[in-house]
């Protein structure tokens, strides 16, 4: 077993030594160095050259007082690789210790150690979403006020944390929690709304914003269809799928666990934007949910395809693939589950 643990490590270091696809890191540097020169980086230009320079940031604050940590630290782009993967090693070493002597899933542990969220998009690319999934995963399994810490710390981080409603509602109701949580969630939009110029887009921001990979955007638009509204379209029709998925389960037709996991994996999938890290969303499905978590992992390692997005001649094949793996598992799980309105998890 150690071996293995040595080859994911040795993996992941290897991904420091390339340059990453994404500009992600340089904009985060751009915002700790006005933060740490007492700029705000909602408002202040960027003090060194960046992509889509016109755009201010749209990170909550907590992101941001962390990109001025790390830029005090060394003013590197290469800094957020190096600390979001060291959050990584550090929720896997404590999660394996916590799991010493207990059986843990095969899947599980080669999910963590190997899967390419992970290994590319953290270590090579620098995207730190996974670190406020980590906090929506606490918030999930922790007890008394560390939940309420832990999701105040997922939505402050980018929002995340949000999703912790419906997991805590799995395990009971939790209107306190529900509130504070909504409460939180739209104080962080505060930032957003009042500093940025994604202000004037609000919500529906990603109209205008690249479908990058989006199989079903690209069919719209070969269609005839204006590409935002076409994503507008979509969006519209994520929201009505969430609608149905409720409906089934106040009629009982659906368990909660179920509606959840189908209702979140969808919206990944479809969602507009096909960035491969947003995929972590789903990484308390292969931790916690052992109906979901074979069809979750699938996901995950089938998520980076969506790169071949940026292609001119297989810009739709990884998205095919991604809604295929994604469709047909939930046929078979959805059909094997019983319908009941408590459901299996």
């Amino acid at each position: 077993m150690k071996w293995l643990f040595a080859l994911a490590l040795l993996l992941r270091l290897s991904m420091l030594a390339l340059e990453p696809f994404s500009t992600d890191t340089q904009r985060f540097l751009a915002d700790g160095l006005n933060a740490v020169h007492g700029k705000n980086p909602y408002t202040a230009p960027a003090p060194i050259e960046i992509k889509y320079a016109h755009l201010r940031s749209f990170y909550p604050p907590l992101q941001e007082a962390f990109f001025a940590a790390a830029v005090s630290i060394w003013p590197n782009p290469k800094i957020f690789r190096i600390l979001g993967g060291l959050a990584e090693l550090f929720f896997l070493f404590w999660f394996f210790r916590r799991k010493a002597g207990k059986r843990i899933p095969q899947i599980v542990t080669f999910f963590l150690l190997f899967n390419p969220l992970s290994i590319h998009e953290v270590w090579r690319e620098g995207h730190l979403d996974h670190i406020g999934v980590y906090f929506l995963y606490f918030a999930i399994v922790a007890r008394g006020w560390r939940r309420y810490a832990f999701a105040a710390a997922g939505i402050g981080w980018k929002f995340v944390g949000f999703f912790a409603i419906a997991f805590r509602w799995m395990r009971g109701r939790g209107w306190r929690f529900s509130l504070f949580a909504t409460a939180f969630f739209a104080i962080q939009f505060v930032p957003a709304f009042m500093f940025t110029p994604f202000a004037e887009n609000g919500l529906l921001v990603y109209k205008n914003y690249w479908h990058h990979g989006n199989g079903v955007v690209h069919a719209l638009v070969s269609a005839g269809f204006a590409a935002p509204h076409a994503i507008y379209l979509l969006q519209i029709f994520i929201l009505l799928l969430v609608a149905i998925v409720a409906v089934l389960y106040f009629s009982r037709r659906l368990g909660l666990q179920s509606a959840v996991w189908f209702s979140l994996g969808s919206m990944l999938v479809l969602f507009p934007v096909q960035h491969p890290w947003y995929y972590f969303l789903i990484l308390p499905a292969v931790l916690l949910s052992p109906r979901w978590r074979r069809l979750a992992a699938s996901l995950c390692f089938v998520a980076p395809l969506s790169y071949l997005g940026y292609t001119e001649n297989f810009k739709s094949a990884g998205y095919i693939i991604v809604l295929v793996v994604w469709v047909g598992g939930c046929i078979i799980h959805l059909l094997a589950v019983p319908k009941t309105g408590t459901g299996g998890s």
